[in-house]
């Protein structure tokens, strides 16, 4: 039911994340695919289903929590302002698309099941934190971070002797097929939303087994310096692709070299955290 009232009522948001779900799985890899709202959902869906057992008793809990339905109410609705009253400013937002859809269906649920609300509430806030916020990230740290990522892509290709002639963010060479080439990393190339998403899925692995907090945050702080590293490399492999190949295998590189140096990081960063981790201890009192 909170599935089907969530569509209802954000339809045009659930139309465009499902519109970006079907050139994803046809194989378009691009920026112009946002796909970290999405991305953020399946995680979270991920570790919901991880503790099915626990959220399948609180569901079938017969609560009457009234401020519970209430609150599910109001979380359900608080994005209908701004898709009524800003609708031309956020109809093309794959964030706020994310955001009303989890935050409706999270509402909904609570409302008709308000024991799922106290449970639920980490991973809503989780994902807002994670997606809601990127463009506003985007916005204060994109460029910083674009200049980071410039200045380590550039020693890279410094050490390697690639012919790339650098000026902040700009970059411009000779392709290997005799045309010049000049490109340039935006704010949006910043590595952010990679960034966004990995915390989110490292604060869902800290809900579920339960870490020490200081553990986290040391990953946390660790893992997004290397995702600094991981996005420079991503330049660096595109540059390479047009330099020593051709400008087509240079931009095919640019839509799927991010992901696939991602995904590794992800894997070997969370691997790691898996490892270290213990559960926070606990302080007896004795009386």
């Amino acid at each position: 039911m909170a599935t089907l009232l969530t569509l209802a009522i954000y339809f045009p948001q659930a139309a465009l994340l499902l519109l970006k779900v079907g050139e994803v799985l046809g194989g378009v890899f691009d920026t112009s695919v946002p796909a970290y709202p999405l991305a953020g959902m399946f995680f979270v869906l991920v570790f919901l289903l991880l503790r099915r057992s626990e959220f399948a008793k609180l569901l079938a809990s017969d609560s009457r929590e009234y401020g519970a339905r209430v609150a599910g109410l109001v979380v359900a609705a608080a994005p209908l302002p701004v898709a009524l009253f800003a609708g031309s400013l956020v109809s093309g937002s794959y964030a706020f698309a994310g955001v009303a859809l989890v935050c409706s269906w999270f509402g909904m649920l609570a409302a008709i099941r308000p024991s799922v609300f106290h449970f639920l509430l980490p991973y809503l806030a989780l994902y807002f934190l994670a997606v809601g916020l990127v463009g506003m990230l985007t916005s204060y740290f994109g460029d910083p971070l674009a200049v980071a990522v410039a200045f380590v892509s550039q020693a890279i290709t410094v050490g390697l002797g690639m012919h790339v002639h650098w000026s902040s963010v700009y970059m411009s060479f000779v392709s290997a097929g005799g045309s010049p080439v000049s490109l340039v990393i935006s704010e949006e190339c910043s590595g952010i939303a990679s960034m966004a998403i990995f915390l989110l899925v490292l604060g869902l692995m800290h809900l579920d087994i339960k870490a020490d907090i200081k553990t986290s945050v040391a990953f946390a702080v660790g893992g997004s310096a290397l995702f600094l590293l991981l996005n420079s490399l991503r330049v660096v492999g595109i540059l390479a692709g047009g330099l020593y190949v051709s400008t087509d295998f240079m931009w095919n590189l640019h839509g799927w070299l991010g992901y696939a140096l991602y995904v590794v990081g992800y894997m070997v960063i969370l691997l790691l955290y898996i490892g270290k981790s213990k559960p926070a201890s606990k302080t007896t009192v004795r009386g």
